[in-house]
């Protein structure tokens, strides 16, 4: 029998072996599973004790030192592979075990753990806690959970080079605490509203999409399939490669996180315009091009990869400005129509139907991703709703027109392909899309 209440006096006492053994009970608790399937430890019924919990982590990161949020619109995100390469670059200089960096134990404190190490102690309990259904719903919607992990994931640069916002954590710390906040996000994602105070709105938001984006932005691994199994030198491998586990991850969390509308309003009123871009583009860059990225992809785990990379373009299209919209679709460096069009007419003109129907939804919403940028709208602009017109007698409009697509023409260029997967079954057969694909092979006008 294990008092909960004991277990908060001693997260709170401060004494370091009176925490060893909370923090000891509380991880082993974290790995239990019940009797029934996804039942486990349910967090939710000791509230207290979970507030303690993130008491303690926030006390030992930061202290008393407040958050400082920048709001500047051009800052650069720093990826996932920046920071390995750091960390690299720092470990081999001459004499790097000799000196001390920002994290390293203290050789004078004596024999105790360092800070950072409780810290990665928590934040793998949190990581474990998120995977029971059980306690999903009150971890989501916890006030803090979020913006405290985010927070310890945050980057500040020190004479031109990244590291930890927090002084306690060192570069190795900060990947294993990003990775854990990731892996928790995926468990999370889906049920997680943004808050509805627009400060703490724009932190979280900037943050989850900063930690998502440094994961699939770096140039180096923003590359097609087959190009990515080429950088990860897997091409002899067996079983076949698969995608990263972390972009996959990361796109999990994207994708999960920006399914509701509300919070895509959110979304589309904080991030910077800069920030979408750079997404976006990176992602289009991560879409097959070769006959040797279609058979790639062809795969149970390369579909779903491709799958969350269109989807992902769908909720950036979605929450981007019109302004923003209208240079993503002119943009002839960057390539998206046809870049976007091939992947639709390489799947849908192939003669096997089990390929055409493996590949539907997908096409289905790069589809709705063309039709999203060829409308150049504030989808959530609602100052010029008005009631339905009649649908009857002399000068009303005809109820059949009130479902047409208007199109600017995007794939004119390409009618005759476009026709040709007009007809197929997979098209002709889902109205909404045929509609929408042929809205964007006409140029009409309001």
């Amino acid at each position: 029998m294990i008092d909960i209440e004991a277990l908060r006096m001693s997260l709170c006492s401060n004494l370091p072996t009176e925490l060893s053994y909370a923090l000891t009970t509380l991880t082993i608790f974290s790995t239990m599973r019940g009797q029934s399937p996804g039942s486990g430890f349910p967090i939710f019924q000791c509230p207290d004790l979970f507030d303690d919990l993130l008491d303690l982590l926030e006390q030992l990161a930061f202290a008393d030192v407040p958050d400082h949020f920048s709001t500047d619109e051009s800052r650069q995100i720093t990826t996932y592979r920046q920071l390995v390469n750091t960390i690299c670059d720092v470990q081999l200089e001459p004499f790097a075990a000799l000196v001390f960096h920002q994290g390293s134990k203290n050789p004078i404190a004596g024999p105790v753990p360092r800070t950072a190490d409780t810290i990665l102690i928590i934040t793998n309990l949190l990581r474990n806690l998120s995977v029971v259904p059980d306690n999903w719903q009150f971890l989501s919607h916890h006030d803090r959970l979020v913006y405290v992990m985010l927070r310890i994931c945050t980057i500040r640069q020190v004479d031109g080079y990244p590291a930890p916002a927090s002084p306690v954590l060192s570069l190795s710390d900060l990947l294993q605490i990003r990775k854990d906040t990731l892996y928790t996000l995926v468990n999370l994602a889906p049920f997680i509203p943004l808050p509805p105070e627009p400060s703490h709105s724009a932190i979280v938001s900037n943050r989850v999409l900063e930690l998502v984006a440094s994961y699939l932005v770096d140039p180096t691994e923003a590359v097609s399939p087959f190009a990515s199994v080429q950088v990860a030198g897997q091409l002899t491998t067996t079983p076949p490669p698969k995608p990263s586990s972390l972009t996959d991850a990361a796109l999990d969390v994207f994708t999960r996180f920006s399914l509701s509308d509300a919070n895509r309003q959110i979304l589309a009123q904080t991030i910077p315009k800069p920030l979408i871009q750079q997404f976006f583009e990176a992602l289009v860059h991560r879409l097959p091009l070769t006959d040797t990225d279609f058979q790639i992809c062809a795969r149970e785990t390369w579909l779903s990869y491709l799958e969350k990379t269109v989807m992902a373009l769908y909720c950036l299209a979605f929450f981007s400005p019109p302004s923003l919209k209208h240079h993503l679709k002119a943009d002839r460096r960057l390539g998206f129509k046809p870049v976007m069009f091939r992947l639709v007419h390489k799947c849908l003109s192939n003669p096997n139907p089990e390929l055409r129907s493996l590949f539907s939804l997908c096409c289905r919403r790069a589809v709705e991703t063309m039709k999203v940028l060829d409308d150049e709208g504030d989808l959530f602009d609602t100052a010029e709703a008005t009631t339905p017109n009649l649908s009857f007698g002399m000068g009303f409009v005809d109820s059949s027109e009130s479902t047409t697509e208007i199109g600017s023409g995007l794939l004119v260029g390409q009618r005759d392909a476009t026709w040709d997967i007009l007809m197929t079954r997979e098209v002709f057969g889902d109205e909404s899309m045929f509609m929408e694909l042929d809205s964007l092979a006409r140029v009409e006008c309001q």
